[in-house]
């Protein structure tokens, strides 16, 4: 028998964000999409770039991090949606634009406000603008389960005509039933020759316990790709449970996947663990935000990533709780490191980012190669934000000037400029240390270069002065070790 060979995607960032309460932070949401790209998952799908500054930084900062998985983000039928996605994606190894597009009646006048007639033509317009920017446009045609057949068939073709190379089929309620969504599906191919020429995705809620075998049917009439959500109670067809019945059934059934399914639940627990502290309030920001206080106290409420670090902990302890973290330092920094802990355990009870915080001052200290001379920050409600700074390296000033998305988004591109290279921003922090209105700001950078994490720390009455400073405070750490 020939083995059916199916992709993976997971849409479990995405459901994160249109469920509050498992909101996850930036930190949070690039761990996990860490974990799947570890796992072989085939695609990865987020959720819209929004309005926010954050939303952009983050899809940036996942474009620079992952290698081998797509990232799949959903646009609108609007240009301008677009053209914001596809700034924050374009950089990325093998990106992907979704268009995501109600072909059910009831969903077209509710969520859309339109009739189908006019859908038509902007599915066409839409599609062939993405195609135009991206090598890999997917549609999805959002409760096709429920749209009228015939409007189904040309919204289908329409996109297909104008460049997308996936197709996505949505029973949104999840009530299909095994040989009732085999039968859709066939029914959808017979109005549609174009799909055989192109991959038919699904995309299954589980509202009855049964979409693993309707998915199943439907890889039997010719889908290739299936969605899946890692998240608890999305409603959509569960990643570890699709993949424990390919992992059992899938030789009988004559189906397999890349997935690495030897490692799926080690990787499930580590995904359950992260969605399951999401939301609480930590702080995690993308570039040109900001998080609050943090509440991840060592001595007995938590540490974080890295768990509890115990009261009166001897060197070993602190060592295995750094590791879990993710930094990787010398013994005499770590010693050094455990020297200042020690210090202020005395005085106070220690969190988990007073560590992070005494690796950043502690850990790998230089000379530094770069020192900031100047900056001016232009930003306001009715203009693009601009920053001009100016940053000396052995006696010679260099300057850039560059737009972001946010002062601070702004200052980090300016200084890339200056430096010549990208580095990926794995987490920014910014907390006020004093009160009132000439407060002090901590800012605290961790950066990813070469697989091991560096960060840099900067206090300033200015956020922004506070941010340039530890970002290039850990670009100095990353540079000396490379000496």
């Amino acid at each position: 028998m020939d083995m059916i060979k199916i992709k993976i995607a997971d849409i479990s960032l995405r459901e994160s964000e249109q469920a509050n309460a498992a909101r996850l932070s930036f930190k949070e949401k690039l761990e996990t999409a860490k974990l799947l790209e570890k796992l072989l998952i085939d695609v990865i799908e987020t959720e819209p770039v929004g309005d926010a500054p954050a939303d952009m930084v983050f899809i940036r900062t996942l474009a620079s991090t992952l290698e081998n998985s797509v990232i799949s983000v959903p646009v609108t039928l609007d240009k301008q949606t677009v053209d914001r996605t596809w700034d924050a994606l374009s950089k990325a190894k093998k990106p992907r634009l979704n268009i995501a597009v109600p072909t059910s009646t009831v969903q077209m006048e509710y969520r859309r406000q339109m009739k189908a007639e006019a859908m038509l033509p902007l599915i066409s317009e839409i599609t062939a603008y993405c195609a135009s920017l991206c090598p890999d446009v997917e549609f999805t045609a959002v409760d096709s389960a429920r749209s009228e057949p015939e409007f189904l068939a040309s919204a289908l073709k329409a996109a297909i005509d104008a460049g997308a190379g996936t197709v996505t089929l949505c029973d949104s309620v999840g009530e299909l039933l095994p040989d009732e969504l085999s039968a859709f599906l066939s029914s959808v191919y017979a109005s549609v020759p174009e799909l055989r020429g192109v991959t038919v995705s699904l995309h299954c809620r589980d509202s009855l316990g049964l979409a693993s075998a309707a998915v199943l049917g439907g890889v039997k009439a010719g889908a290739r790709q299936v969605k899946v959500s890692s998240g608890a109670g999305s409603g959509t067809l569960s990643l570890e449970q699709f993949l424990n019945v390919i992992k059992i059934r899938g030789e009988t059934l004559g189906v397999s996947c890349g997935v690495n399914t030897t490692a799926l639940q080690r990787t499930s627990s580590q995904l359950a663990a992260l969605a399951g502290v999401g939301g609480h309030g930590r702080a995690a920001g993308g570039a040109g935000g900001s998080g609050g206080p943090r509440g991840d106290g060592i001595g007995g409420e938590g540490g974080g990533n890295g768990g509890a670090l115990p009261e009166d902990a001897v060197l070993d302890d602190l060592r295995s709780y750094i590791d879990k973290l993710g930094y990787d330092i010398p013994e005499d920094d770590l010693e050094r490191v455990y020297a200042q802990y020690n210090e202020i355990s005395r005085s106070k009870k220690v969190v988990g980012r007073d560590i992070e915080a005494l690796i950043a001052e502690t850990a790998g200290q230089a000379a530094p190669t770069y020192q900031l001379r100047n900056y001016v920050i232009n930003s306001g409600s009715s203009i693009t934000a601009t920053a001009f700074i100016e940053i000396a390296k052995d006696g010679v000033t260099k300057n850039a000037l560059s737009a972001g998305d946010g002062p601070i988004d702004a200052a980090f591109k300016a200084a890339e400029q200056v430096f010549g290279v990208h580095y990926e921003l794995e987490e920014f922090q910014i907390q006020a240390v004093t009160s009132g209105r000439e407060a002090t700001g901590d800012a605290l950078i961790k950066l990813r270069h070469a697989g091991k994490l560096y960060s840099g720390r900067g206090v300033s009455t200015d956020i922004v002065g506070a941010s340039i400073r530890a970002y290039i405070s850990a670009v100095n750490k990353i540079v000396y070790e490379g000496l």
